[in-house]
This record gives structure tokens, sequence and C-alpha cells, in this order.
């Protein structure tokens, strides 16, 4: 969901003249005025423009900080076998997402020093990503998951240092943005050092899959998404929902990609049903989920809009995905 051409144009002539009217709009650029009132609603769409009298969206700060990864998949076997490479990662995936969107966002993150280092790099400068703050790594290659129908196979990538080393190189980076997207794996090594300075106001993201392992700073996070296999068992999830906020996370929001949405918060409970058509999976598209959310949540929609910005994000994102 990118800006169009014609799209820019008309939101550099209402930052220029916020009061030109849209018959003028069409006399400037050669088009009827019922074009210019199609460009406008979809910029409302797109969350560029918040409203009647031309309110532009202030441009916020998204930090993403995760793993970005050559996967290699393997399908079937023998002579049905399928190989199939890209470029993958729960970064990378969020990142692209909110490129999508149109919106920009800095990356965190650690690549090697070489030619895989350098296409993933190459890829995420050409969607408008910021990737002066990714740590190339002086001695190891570009992490590289095998990845069966069973699972992740093999991996050849960093340890816990070595993202703490590119956390801490970087840390001024993180402390001053407006949204901190962050992979579950790494909530820890942040939750050590900046989310207890007393001068962050940072809202920290994260998403994490009941029944995966558990950070001890899920609590600190302000914005928790929490997959679930489905809502047989509602409110145990909802009580842990609740858990979590009494121990200092802000929002939670509940989903199984298939039938709802739950908000858990200080103002009680909300149910928000999926809307039709919009199913995904609740584990492997977590993430997408989150990056369609935090671009709602971050371009002034209310949470019943942005919730349904994040599972169509899941589900369109997702789908492409899978079907490399």
């Amino acid at each position: 969901m990118k800006l169009t051409a014609r799209e820019r144009e008309i939101v550099e002539a209402l930052q220029k003249h916020p009061l030109i009217s849209q018959e003028e709009l069409a006399q400037h650029f050669g088009i009827s005025r019922s074009s210019v009132a199609v460009h406008i609603s979809n910029l409302m769409k797109k969350g560029v423009i918040l409203g009647k009298g031309y309110v532009f969206n202030k441009k916020v700060s998204i930090v993403v900080l995760g793993q970005v990864y050559l996967e290699i998949k393997v399908r079937g076997e023998h002579d049905t076998c399928r190989i199939d490479i890209r470029n993958a990662g729960f970064a990378r995936d969020v990142c692209l997402a909110l490129s999508e969107y149109g919106t920009s966002s800095k990356l965190i993150t650690v690549v090697g020093n070489d030619e895989a280092g350098t296409h993933l790099l190459d890829e995420l400068q050409r969607t408008e990503v910021d990737v002066a703050n990714i740590y190339r790594h002086p001695s190891k290659r570009t992490c590289k998951k095998i990845v069966t129908s069973a699972g992740v196979m093999f991996e050849e990538g960093y340890n816990q240092d070595d993202y703490q080393q590119a956390i801490s190189a970087r840390e001024w980076v993180a402390a001053n943005c407006d949204w901190l997207i962050v992979e579950t794996q790494l909530l820890d090594l942040v939750s050590s050092r900046m989310i207890s300075r007393p001068d962050n106001n940072t809202t920290i993201c994260a998403a994490w899959f009941v029944g995966d392992r558990r950070p001890a700073a899920l609590n600190k996070t302000n914005l928790l998404v929490m997959g679930v296999d489905s809502f047989n068992d509602y409110y145990r999830y909802v009580n842990i929902g609740q858990d979590l906020l009494e121990t200092g996370t802000l929002n939670v929001v509940i989903t199984d990609g298939k039938d709802n949405m739950v908000l858990v918060s200080q103002s009680g409970t909300a149910d928000y049903p999926l809307p039709p058509n919009q199913s995904f999976d609740s584990r492997l598209d977590l993430h997408l989920f989150l990056a369609g959310l935090v671009y709602g949540l971050s371009s002034g929609y209310p949470m019943r809009q942005a919730l349904r910005i994040a599972s169509g994000t899941s589900q369109t994102a997702g789908e492409r995905n899978h079907d490399h």
C-alpha cells in the first residue's frame, strides 16, 4: 500500500496549500474532481490524512529489532522434493509489511559481511527500510536456516552475545523512537538495558505465541499480541492477559487467526470478530499481525480499525510469504 505517484503529488500540494479545494486540485493536475476525491479517500484509508480539513498524520519513528536470515525450505522427498530459498525473518517481514503501507522503519539486526548479507540489505533498501543500524558481523556469515515440514532442522546463526553487541551499540536508536517492535526472543536483552530507562517514552511491542518460551520481560511490553491455536480455553487466555496487565503490560491482543480477536486492557475485555476472508496462521503470521496493528495505531486509527488492518496485513502478507 505504498503511495502512488499521483497520491504523493496531491500530498505535496495539500501540505503547501492546505486550503486548496478539490476543484482547484483537479485543475492543477488536469484530472476530474471525482478522481481527486478518490485519491483523497485512498490517502485517508492509508492513514496519511486523518480526516476532513486535510489533517496530516504525524510521521512517527518505528524501530524493528529482530532476526533476518536466508531461509532454505525443503518440501517433499526424493523425486518430488522442492527446495526454495528466500530472505526471511521476523525483522525483515515486519519492515516489509510496514513498507507496504508507505511507512518507513529503522532496522536493528545482525548480518554477515558476505554476499548473502549484501543481498538482504539491497532488498531492504529497495523498500525504503533504513539499514544504517544493521550490525555486520566481522567473522560470522549471514544466518541461514534449513526448514522442513517439521520446523527448523539446521541453523547457522548468531548467539545472544552477538545481538547484545548490536543492541548496545544502537541503544540510543531504540530508546528514542516512538514504537519499538521487538522479536520476542530478544525481549529480555532489551529489557536489561532500555526498558528500565526513566526517560523512555517508547511504545514497546512484541508478539508471543502461547506455548513458546515465555520471556521474563514479557510484562514490560506496552503492546503485546498473543497468538493461540483456538479459543476453546478462552478464559484461561484472558486470565493470562489480565495477569500480564497486573504486572506491567498495558494492552494485550489475543487472536487465534481464525475467528476472534480479544483486547485485554485497563478498560476491560472486548471481543472483535475477525473480518470475513481474513484468516491467518496465528503462529507463523503473528508478527505480521503485529506490524499491521502498529501501523494502524501509529497512524491514529482507533483500536477496532487498527485490528482490522492487522488481520488484513497478516492474511495478505502471510499468503505471499507461504507461496515461496
